[in-house]
């Protein structure tokens, strides 16, 4: 028996036991080439940009885990989300201008005699 004629018929027939219904290649097909915008891959890598998702889980675990995670802590949905959005205003260097803007807006509507209730400046 020729050793190399036994491996091509095994092969043959490995192949078209895998082989996957036209149907399934066809809709595969079509999803990459809807999606072939989303995939520029190599342009971001040239670019030094993040393609997976590490830099996203890095960033929850700084913004959120950090400080939402500590021993014996326990948050409300409300207040929790008071905490994350004036952390991620820090981090992100914009609570400066946020708070600036914030009460300007503030005086304004005291000005007018409608002032805000100080709740809403942490919600």
């Amino acid at each position: 028996m020729n050793p190399a004629g036994s491996i091509g018929s095994c092969g043959r027939s490995d192949i078209s036991a895998t082989r996957r219904p036209r149907k399934e290649l066809a809709r595969e097909l079509a999803f990459f080439r809807k999606n072939r915008r989303r995939m520029r891959y190599a342009e971001l890598a040239d670019e030094a940009m993040g393609i997976g998702s590490g830099v996203v889980e890095a960033a929850n675990k700084v913004l959120v885990v950090q400080r939402m995670k500590r021993s014996g802590m326990r948050w409300r949905i409300r207040s929790g989300q008071a905490v994350l959005s004036f952390r991620a205003l820090q981090i992100s260097g914009l609570f400066d201008r946020t708070w600036s803007d914030l009460m300007a807006a503030r005086d304004a509507a005291a000005n007018e005699n409608h002032a805000l209730p100080y709740r809403s400046i942490a919600a």
